[in-house]
């Protein structure tokens, strides 16, 4: 299988700050579950991410069904874990942060769900499990209709 690394540099994603954030989180857990959304009802968006940390050698792992999420969005949420964690240019990816990120369930739909749905799922989830919210996430929550 071949896949293209996807360039994640949304304006609408505040990068630097959760980037900040994410350096600053004191993990002090062996395994963390982020659960990221981005479901509006009224634009027609929808994606869901699953995503655990668990502390060890460094890995992505693709362990959720393509019914769930299709392969096709692999590269958008490899890349945006990777800008996330902000690795350096040169660095073997994920290699000193100690943890295995593990994609373990999601959802998706064949009409609503695109690229940059699943890259604010992933963020979102991300986002989740350091407690890091911002104005601009706000409006890619979950519709209360």
């Amino acid at each position: 299988m071949r896949l293209f690394i996807h360039n994640t540099k949304s304006e609408h994603l505040p990068y630097d700050e959760i980037r900040e954030a994410f350096k600053a989180f004191l993990f002090t857990q062996n395994e963390y579950l982020g659960i990221g959304n981005c479901i509006k009802l009224t634009a027609e968006k929808y994606a869901v991410v699953h995503i655990r940390m668990v502390k060890e050698s460094g890995t992505f792992v693709w362990d959720v069904p393509e019914n769930k999420i299709p392969i096709e969005y692999t590269d958008v949420i490899l890349s945006t874990i990777k800008n996330i964690i902000n690795i350096p240019m040169g660095m073997a990816p994920f290699s000193s942060y100690g943890f295995s990120y593990q994609i373990v369930d999601g959802s998706w739909h064949p009409s609503d769900s695109s690229a940059k749905t699943f890259e604010v799922a992933t963020f979102m989830a991300i986002a989740n499990i350091i407690g890091f919210e911002h104005e601009k996430i706000r409006v890619y929550q979950r519709d209360k209709s």
